[in-house]
């Protein structure tokens, strides 16, 4: 059996003709579970009515927006198949590509990901800061993530047994499956233009993921902060001894200037080093309240 697990926020108009690209590529052994993350359009009733005429469309509905992670969450904890797809619900990540990944499957890998190598119409500003994101992402970060990966992967029942072991309330989904391992293939493709709706990830969530990625699975921010910090005291320590040398020579400049930039540049060096401890301990205050991923409204032909 093969489950197809889609998060969706506000996508009513992608419903119907992404069922009908799915059903062209995939066989009568499928589940199509859609997780509606609090949409507030006409997104339950297009899966609903959906439901109604195929039993093997399923829904999953939160009590509100809980985020793209913790959607897809929710929704591998309902999948049934012995291979799980995920995927997102705005026909950016193409069906056809299904086959191919099924295929890889069968050759004996664990895990299929998806390698998005451009997008149609894209404004090359986006390409740069993509681009830029990952790099950064990759170079401060113990675990490598590939850059242009998309939440559009395959995976064996095996590996989706040892990601529901996680316990993570801060998820980044994308570290997770490249943290566990196992055996994986790339496929690239090229990624259409979004036909309906717009993207629900602005620039601002894309900024709080990443930061969340590298505070779940690095350390490295904190002691690159601890060296700089080093670095930092032992100029501000050389500069002292000159200053120190200088005042006896009789050569002292007046003005205030290099003092409040010294000023400056250490408090701006300590409170980078302290909103960096305290992304960390946010995380772990997160963690220790111990709260559900999502909560259920209500269900769709689930048992």
């Amino acid at each position: 059996m093969l489950s197809i697990v889609i998060p969706v926020f506000n996508e009513q108009e992608n419903i119907s003709p992404l069922l009908a690209e799915l059903r062209s590529y995939t066989g009568a052994k499928t589940e199509f579970l859609f997780v509606d993350d609090g949409s507030t359009d006409d997104t339950a009733a297009a899966i609903e009515s959906a439901a109604r005429e195929d039993k093997r469309v399923k829904c999953i509905a939160l009590s509100r927006n809980f985020g793209h992670q913790n959607a897809l969450m929710a929704g591998l904890h309902y999948a049934k198949g012995d291979t799980i797809i995920i995927m997102d619900g705005d026909l950016q990540h193409p069906p056809e590509l299904i086959p191919q990944m099924l295929a890889k499957i069968e050759e004996g890998f664990d895990i299929v990901q998806t390698k998005r190598i451009s997008t149609e119409k894209i404004g090359f500003s986006k390409k740069v800061s993509a681009n830029l994101f990952y790099r950064f992402l990759n170079s401060i970060s113990d675990v490598r993530i590939e850059p242009n990966a998309a939440d559009f992967r395959a995976f064996t029942r095996k590996v989706l047994d040892n990601i529901l072991k996680f316990e993570e309330r801060d998820l980044f989904l994308r570290g997770i499956f490249s943290w566990v391992g196992f055996s994986t293939a790339t496929i690239e493709f090229t990624a259409p233009r979004r036909k309906y709706g717009h993207s629900k990830y602005s620039f601002g969530k894309m900024l709080l993921l990443g930061l969340r990625g590298v505070t779940s699975f690095s350390l490295k921010p904190l002691r690159i902060a601890f060296l700089v910090g080093c670095c930092v005291s032992l100029l501000a320590f050389g500069i002292g001894i000159y200053y120190f040398s200088v005042y006896f020579q009789g050569r002292t400049v007046p003005g205030w200037m290099s003092l409040m930039t010294a000023v400056l540049f250490l408090g701006g060096i300590q409170l980078l080093a302290i909103g960096l401890l305290g992304e960390y301990m946010a995380g772990v205050l997160t963690e220790s309240k111990k709260r559900p991923l999502f909560l259920i409204k209500n269900t769709l032909n689930i048992e």
